[in-house]
């Protein structure tokens, strides 16, 4: 091959990083070779157009993630050869050139180049960015072996590609609106035929710090789209949802950073299973703007349902409620619990399951699990899940009788819809060894949803009992505690007060 720099586009989307773009458009200005076109792409018409050089053509798209203002960016030009940098990447004078001379040497129609990316010397160095480096987090330079990075690295911050080849393999798919939309194109372009080359002189300076709320909210991005990927690819791995699984729980962590950040990405990869695994249930008739409106179906069947126990057990509205719900991560602290309690084999009973996330992810980790609720839609939800894992866990239907000799039963904030809150203890202490379930405290919101628990007089009970673990979360509303289900003798009724008291 033999490109020239008049040979080149520079594609940079950008949003919301205005003066650290004009610092990456002035270094591009003073690269050692002239002659290649820069197209800027502002994603969002929500975004001032920033004022760029009078060569820098610049474009304005409505907001789609940083893959569709690529997809525009290529769209824009002619130029045989494509260069992706991102607008928060500092390039070095050489990076241009080192691009162009690796493709001149190395390259042909398959072959696309890796420049390397450092931090910037005005990036400082925390134990965060520390770690993000150490457990290649965000890059994997470190484990190129060779010239050959390998298509999973296909970091779209700082590469080169004919763009034949991008043409071929259908450019960055536009669903990944944020996070995983480079491998995502990085499996498409092995497909066609891609070779990745690393070229380390090709530099570029990552002028991006993270404190630990703006790397929790990174997080949560990846797992979207992570999650979106293991449904595009069968033979992915979750690379990201693995190793935090991996921490999940553990009192003592072997990794401290990995165990900090594993809530707020495991919440969210499991929002986007539940989101999905819905769509794939309701096939045809399922669409976004149905789901972000779901209150007004939920009202519009409750009116017409003759009683609120009716609309309780037959609305299919209802189910919208139900998997929001599960999206919110609050019940992960119970499971945790019950964990250190009970190890995997144990024999689990979810009672009040609903479309039972909280006994899956049990059955992930290795639990004997069954179910129970009312037959409602919510169920046959469940039954759907279980069929499609191939689990063969039984859901019990509670109006009909439900079978015992479970280790632990737990029911997490169910007892606060019942009428006899003690009645309903009694029933789950028939059913296992231990009982696991907490107590809601109601605020004004509520009061329509939720009937006032007399918490003193429950806690007492567990007490009597004999408690093994006591917490309280969730801005101190959700009284958790695991207890036997027969009362206790005096010097374990006495443990399990030291234990409450500590919680």
């Amino acid at each position: 091959m033999n490109y020239r720099a008049t040979d080149l586009a520079v594609v940079i989307p950008t949003r919301e990083r205005p003066e650290i773009l004009q610092r990456t458009l002035d270094r591009l200005a003073h690269s050692s070779v002239r002659g290649f076109c820069t197209v800027v792409v502002v994603d969002g018409t929500d975004q001032a157009v920033p004022e760029v050089p009078a060569d820098v053509e610049v474009m304005q798209v409505e907001h789609g993630g940083p893959g569709q203002a690529r997809n525009a960016g290529v769209a824009a030009t002619e130029a045989p050869l494509v260069l992706f940098l991102g607008d928060d990447m500092i390039p070095s004078g050489a990076l241009v050139a080192s691009h162009l001379d690796r493709h001149n040497k190395q390259g042909g129609p398959d072959v696309a180049v890796l420049g390397r990316v450092e931090w910037h010397p005005e990036v400082r160095r925390t134990p965060l960015l520390n770690w993000i480096d150490d457990s290649r987090m965000q890059f994997d330079f470190a484990g190129i072996n060779g010239d050959d990075a390998g298509w999973g690295r296909f970091y779209s911050c700082n590469v080169s590609l004919p763009r034949g080849l991008f043409d071929r393999a259908g450019g960055f798919d536009p669903e990944f609106t944020y996070y995983y939309e480079d491998l995502d194109f990085g499996y498409r372009l092995r497909d066609a035929g891609m070779t990745l080359r690393y070229e380390p002189a090709a530099l570029a300076e990552h002028l991006h710090s993270y404190d630990e709320e703006a790397f929790e909210r990174r997080m949560r991005g990846v797992a979207a789209g992570e999650y979106l990927l293991t449904r595009r690819r069968a033979e992915f791995a979750p690379y990201f949802a693995n190793k935090f699984r991996s921490v999940e729980g553990q009192r003592r962590p072997r990794d401290e950073w990995l165990a900090r950040f594993a809530p707020a990405y495991l919440d969210a990869f499991e929002a986007e299973q539940e989101r999905g695994e819905l769509e794939d249930y309701l096939g045809p008739e399922f669409d976004e703007r149905l789901l972000r409106g779901h209150q007004r179906v939920v009202e519009e069947e409750e009116r017409a349902a003759p009683d609120e126990l009716t609309f309780y057990r037959t609305s299919r509205g209802y189910l919208y409620d139900l998997t929001v719900f599960a999206m919110s991560g609050t019940k992960r602290p119970y499971r945790e619990a019950i964990r250190r309690r009970v190890g995997p084999g144990s024999r689990l009973l979810d009672y009040g399951c609903g479309i039972g996330s909280d006994g899956l992810r049990f059955l992930e980790a290795g639990y004997d699990v069954e179910f129970a609720d009312f037959a409602n839609p919510s169920t046959a939800y469940l039954s759907w899940r279980l069929d499609r894992r191939g689990l063969p866990a039984s859901v019990h239907d509670v109006e009909r009788e439900v079978p015992g000799g479970f280790e632990l039963v737990y029911s997490f904030d169910v007892i606060e819809h019942v009428d006899d809150p003690f009645g309903f203890l009694a029933r789950l202490e028939g059913l296992a060894d231990l009982v696991a379930v907490n107590f809601l405290e109601p605020i004004a919101d509520d009061l329509h949803l939720h009937k006032p628990l007399p918490i003193p007089g429950l806690l007492r009970r567990a007490r009597q009992h004999g408690i093994v673990h006591y917490s309280r979360h969730h801005g101190g509303r959700s009284h958790f505690v695991i207890y036997h289900s027969r009362p206790a003798d005096p010097a374990r009724r006495t443990l399990g007060t030291l234990r409450w008291l500590r919680g």
